[in-house]
């Protein structure tokens, strides 16, 4: 079996999707990676040759793998793709939906991170990149709220970016309030350190009201789905001047009515609503050694079949 690791072509992205340790760790596979693939974190073509890889360009990535390895669907067509091959990495299925389709008529097989369940930790390379994105994108946010000292903290999503986002806010000094789509999600919120925990989005307007918080983190979403719609035009209209929402679901749709992909913008109400879709890039070194962990763990496991995109 031959493995292929291309180098990353997706605005910003700075990950790779095997570090050479863990291509190292592959003694029972040929591994072919793509020039320049790790430059970008630090690892040269020299360090890859070291770990028992080849180099080659592009093309003969293609040519040859059985199965290539990616962390973003690359921003090139894959015509060249042959068929037989299998594409592992995030595959983006609401907006790649048709690109995926016709890959499979071509007899090319993409399997996703967003299908892998929960109960495979070590190949759940959407947990971990969640959990390093809420944290990022928790600092992101209050960054731009312009007051100093505690902030009020209001986390929407009790998954494993929502989760790492009360940390952050614990970390940070603030008072983070938790809202989920579960009462079994409370425990975990508490857990990691939120000081109240709402257990039905249908009281967010009241709470809004009651209690307006200085900073939003959106993070509810279930993997594979689009983002339930929580922050309307009326719920905006509650919030203070100055507020700030940092919505990490925009790619599926978003949480909040205002957000624009990849854009802040500033309300006419003066709030903060801020989304890039990469948040992971920004610590890159440990974004891609957890995501190349758990791509190692999969390669070794020949679990693919178990994870086909629907």
């Amino acid at each position: 079996m031959i493995i292929g690791v291309l180098r990353e072509t997706a605005a910003e992205e700075r990950r790779v999707a095997l570090i050479p340790d863990d291509v190292r760790g592959l003694a029972n596979m040929d591994v072919i990676v793509e020039r320049d693939a790790g430059r970008s974190i630090g690892f040269g073509d020299a360090d890859y040759r070291a770990s028992g890889a080849r180099i080659a360009e592009r093309a003969e990535v293609f040519a040859r793998s059985d199965i290539v390895v990616w962390v973003k669907p690359p921003a090139y067509p894959l015509d060249s793709v042959r068929p037989g091959t299998t594409l592992i990495g995030f595959q983006d299925p609401l907006h790649r939906h048709d690109v995926i389709a016709g890959l499979r008529e071509r007899g090319i097989e993409s399997i996703g991170y967003e299908t892998v369940p929960h109960s495979r930790p070590d190949i759940d390379a959407l947990s971990a990149m969640s959990r390093i994105a809420g944290a990022v994108a928790y600092a992101q946010g209050r960054q731009l709220f312009s007051a100093q000292g505690p902030v009020r903290a209001l986390i929407l999503g009790c998954g494993q970016a929502g989760l790492s986002a009360i940390a952050a806010a614990v970390a940070h000094g603030d008072q983070p309030t938790a809202i989920g789509n579960r009462p079994d999600q409370e425990s975990a919120a508490i857990r990691y350190g939120a000081e109240t925990f709402l257990p039905n989005p249908v009281g967010l307007l009241a709470h809004l009201a009651a209690e307006p918080p200085d900073l939003i983190v959106c993070a509810a979403v279930h993997r594979g789905t689009r983002g339930p719609l929580l922050l309307d035009g009326a719920a905006l209209d509650t919030l203070r001047p100055g507020t700030v929402i940092v919505d990490l679901v925009a790619k599926s749709g978003g949480n909040c009515v205002a957000t624009v992909p990849d854009r802040t913008v500033t309300l006419p109400n003066g709030v903060i609503v801020t989304h890039r879709s990469n948040y992971p890039t920004l610590r890159p070194v440990e974004a891609s050694s957890a995501y190349s962990a758990a791509t190692a763990a999969l390669l070794k496991t020949r679990f693919a079949n178990e994870l086909r995109l629907e």
